[in-house]
């Protein structure tokens, strides 16, 4: 029992402790591009196939870092508030955009599994893909789609759009702080937001905080919706 309490102690901090470590490589010249989340979770799989290490043992004491998420997501208010005068000043514009990013996020991944052919299990587990990880992990849960799976795409879509967002706003010639924060907050959420903070562009940085954390909230709200009317009318349509 106590070994057992032990090795739960352990691998709960070691997370954090590879982490860590990896947020210091990260401030190497080659590797700034990396994210520390998938570089510490690229070390975590080495070690555990090095030392032979089943994940489920693993995961008995790593799984605590996921409660974490809850205090996390209660956490997103605060800038939220912090911000809430760019809501009022911008707010035509700011609005239409969260609503525009959330419907084109959940829509375009829901046609692109369909025309792939993918398992609906799959494609309902992609949807919250452009939502913060706790938010998106507790969507998926929601709406019977595999937690694990919405991680990954997540994180996925959080390192492309923190890599190209920018360089794809700057082809089209895109330099309004607004237009940049909101774009790469609703669509690449922290990771994105991240990328602005480590060119501190403070502005696009605010604007694109409150824009995750709108789109996540409209995402919660509007996905279990759009899954019930697609189970609804699917079968009517021959979908």
């Amino acid at each position: 029992m106590c070994g057992s309490l032990l090795l739960k102690i352990l691998f709960f901090f070691l997370t954090f402790i590879v982490f860590y470590l990896c947020k210091i490589l990260c401030r190497i010249k080659f590797l700034k591009k990396l994210p520390p989340i998938v570089s510490s979770a690229v070390i975590i799989i080495i070690m555990l196939k090095i030392f032979n290490i089943d994940f489920a043992l693993y995961n008995s004491g790593a799984k605590y870092v996921t409660y974490l998420l809850g205090p996390a997501t209660i956490a997103l208010a605060y800038p939220l508030i912090k911000n809430k005068e760019v809501l009022f000043e911008n707010k035509r514009a700011i609005w239409f955009g969260f609503i525009f990013a959330t419907f084109a996020a959940v829509f375009s991944t829901a046609l692109l599994g369909k025309f792939f052919h993918t398992k609906l299990s799959v494609i309902i587990s992609m949807l919250p893909k452009s939502v913060t990880t706790p938010i998106a992990v507790e969507i998926s849960k929601t709406i019977g789609g595999i937690p694990e799976l919405t991680a990954c795409a997540v994180i996925i879509t959080g390192i492309i759009g923190g890599i190209f967002a920018r360089r794809l706003l700057k082809l089209f010639k895109i330099d309004n702080d607004i237009a940049i924060g909101l774009s790469v907050g609703a669509a690449s959420h922290v990771m994105g937001t991240s990328s602005l903070a480590e060119r501190k562009q403070f502005k696009q940085v605010a604007i694109s905080t409150v824009a995750l954390t709108i789109v996540a909230i409209l995402t919660a709200f509007f996905t279990p919706l759009l899954i019930k009317l697609y189970l609804k009318l699917a079968p009517a349509f021959g979908i």
